[in-house]
């Protein structure tokens, strides 16, 4: 009984079935990828869409009386600039500016130069409610008039574009001469550390002791490496 203990206290053990609940590795794994890919799509979807608007919004304003908003802009921009340029050159700026921003967002070519022109233009915008009252609140009660519905609607174009650019930001890597940059060797070690070979006892070191304990001792009669007989028969010789 108790040699039967023992070997069973001995036994390997045998590993574990994997999990194939709704909390297995794999289908962990495939969960992450799934999250991974619907972010990147949404960013990209969002980025896409608001560009497009941007696009065609901005090629309307390079034709006169395209763009029924091109009245509200010119006044906002003219105000913003103290009157320094024409009506004529403030139009074609803002036209220029919003088919740029929206030819990036679109391709994503200079991304992040697109989104920080698009929030620039955005404050832009947004601060023809100050500039107008006027002709974007109806009195004195905060109810727009139907410009103001129209630039309060952009709202949602700086949602999209915040989601696009913590996207845009959390993907690169910071530039060199940053805390937390990291090259591209480094970036590859980390993703693919190296195992070391494994090392072999010395014969000075630990195997030489492994040697030492495996050797039998030696019986009677057996030479000694000086060449001398060990057990009885050297007390026989002595006495």
């Amino acid at each position: 009984m108790h040699r039967a203990g023992e070997r069973s206290r001995h036994l390997p053990r045998k590993p574990a079935p994997a999990d194939t609940g709704s909390g297995g590795r794999i289908t962990r794994a495939v969960a992450s990828l799934t999250d991974r890919n619907q972010q990147w799509c949404g960013a990209a979807l969002l980025r896409v869409c608001v560009g497009a608007v941007f696009l065609w919004f901005g090629v309307l304003k390079f034709f006169p009386a395209a763009s029924p908003a091109e009245g509200v802009a010119v006044r906002a921009a003219t105000k913003l600039t103290l009157g320094l340029l024409p009506p004529d050159v403030t139009l074609r700026l803002l036209a220029a500016a919003e088919t740029v921003i929206g030819l990036g967002l679109v391709t994503g070519i200079l991304l992040r130069v697109a989104l920080i022109g698009f929030f620039i233009h955005m404050a832009g915008v947004f601060s023809a409610l100050l500039l107008l009252p006027g002709e974007m609140w109806q009195g004195g009660v905060p109810v727009p008039t139907l410009e103001g519905q129209y630039i309060i609607k952009n709202v949602v174009l700086v949602a999209a574009c915040l989601v696009v650019a913590a996207d845009e930001w959390s993907r690169t890597p910071p530039p060199r001469g940053r805390p937390g940059y990291r090259s591209a060797a480094v970036r590859r070690a980390v993703a693919r550390p190296e195992v070391p070979p494994p090392t072999r006892p010395s014969r000075s070191g630990g195997g030489a002791h492994a040697d030492h304990a495996v050797r039998p001792a030696p019986g009677p009669g057996t030479p000694s490496p000086a060449g001398r007989p060990t057990g009885r028969h050297t007390e026989d010789e002595v006495s």
